[in-house]
């Protein structure tokens, strides 16, 4: 498995929920909602949800000076108004969490991963701090506990985030590395594990990969069609591991929100077969008909990449999927100005709130793309890698 490859590149494979990417004018009417709701019930979390989606969407379509100006405005809201709650400081963090991501939807890892470590040192120090043109303030919180909080949250995103910001430059033993230094790597299957397997796996010492999978605590259903892939990955040519893989992501719910989990594994799976078997065909109907009717751009896209789901298109079928993700406007580079208004009215009043309502030691607003996997056991900090968005994904 090449470290860089499309294969490897799905990992972690975690099933974090995030909203799908449905259409341009749905996306910017549901932003719009949100806004009129903060607005209305002077929610300062639900209007962190906006700015944090807003800047989403502004990545997704190729904009990452208005994403950049977004995540700006956003931490500028909060940090500017300290000392703030644990709940406060988190939402003023998610934009300079964002600003990493940008780095590393960008390509530049490296670049992205030390924003990160800087941020976590800041905080852990309290220290002031100015990253990219923002300053953490020394005094982020009102007292050391809150701190701590937004300490913990953040000690979370640099688990997930710094770890991708490694794998998705290839660097597995790297991020193996960060994890241990970090205290990362747990006995069930979630980022840590993974990242372990994977760093085994693309230097191809698969007996070590299968010995870790083996050694691994049984958990949920998902966990289980994970492990079930990873093993097939590193038994190549076992057609029987192959099919277990499949059955397993075949009887897996798909779930709210997971729609760009369910088909990464599916096509991981796929990977472990030969293209003409009658279970591969099987399991392309299936990811095809499951991806299409969720709709969302982010799992179509992955489909439409995948050269074996791709073959098993018929003409009619790959264009209207096709169509589907032109719709989404993913990578288009441009707003229509009527959109763009738009979203400057629902961001424009999402500010408001936040200028104007006191922060309340709530729940931080939600991260739009990358939060605990569905039945992950609090309890457990390294089920919980990520606020994000996070946020934005790369």
């Amino acid at each position: 498995m090449h470290p860089t490859g499309p294969t490897a590149q799905r990992f972690p494979l975690v099933p974090r929920i995030r909203p799908a990417c449905l259409l341009l004018n749905a996306r910017v009417g549901r932003l719009t909602e949100l806004a009129d709701t903060a607005a209305r019930q002077n929610d300062a979390g639900l209007a962190s949800t906006v700015l944090n989606q807003a800047a989403l969407l502004a990545s997704d379509l190729d904009l990452p000076a208005d994403a950049r100006a977004l995540c700006h405005r956003h931490a500028t809201l909060h940090l500017t108004r300290g000392p703030l709650t644990s709940a406060g400081a988190i939402r003023g963090l998610e934009p300079l969490v964002n600003l990493a991501r940008l780095h590393l939807r960008a390509g530049r890892h490296r670049h992205g991963h030390q924003l990160l470590l800087d941020l976590y040192r800041a905080v852990t120090t309290a220290t002031e701090t100015t990253l990219d043109g923002i300053t953490v303030p020394a005094r982020l919180t009102a007292t050391d506990q809150q701190r701590n909080e937004a300490r913990q949250w953040l000690w979370r995103v640099v688990l997930a985030d710094g770890t991708r910001a490694l794998t998705a430059a290839g660097r597995w033993q790297d991020a193996l590395h960060h994890l241990k230094e970090h205290r990362g790597i747990g006995r069930r299957l979630l980022d840590g594990r993974q990242t372990a397997v994977l760093a085994a796996a693309t230097t191809g010492d698969h007996p070590a990969a299968l010995a870790l999978l083996h050694d691994t605590e049984p958990g949920a259903p998902w966990e289980d069609a994970v492990t079930a892939a990873l093993t097939a990955l590193c038994r190549p040519g076992d057609q029987h591991a192959a099919d277990h893989a499949a059955d397993l992501w075949t009887d897996l719910e798909p779930g709210d929100g997971l729609a760009v989990f369910t088909t990464r594994l599916a096509l991981t799976v796929l990977d472990t077969m030969p293209s003409g078997a009658s279970v591969a065909r099987n399991l392309v109907r299936s990811i095809i008909s499951r991806t299409n009717e969720t709709g969302d751009g982010y799992a179509l896209r992955d489909l439409l990449a995948h050269p074996g789901a791709r073959a098993a298109l018929d003409a009619e079928q790959a264009t209207a999927l096709e169509q589907a993700l032109a719709a989404c406007a993913l990578g288009s580079r441009s707003m229509p100005e009527k959109v763009r208004r738009q979203l400057d009215t629902a961001v424009d009043g999402a500010a408001g709130v936040l200028e104007n309502a006191p922060f309340d030691p709530g729940t931080p607003g939600s991260d739009p793309l990358e939060r605990r996997p569905s039945d992950a056991r609090p309890s457990d900090p390294r089920a919980l890698p990520s606020s994000t968005e996070h946020a934005l994904e790369y």
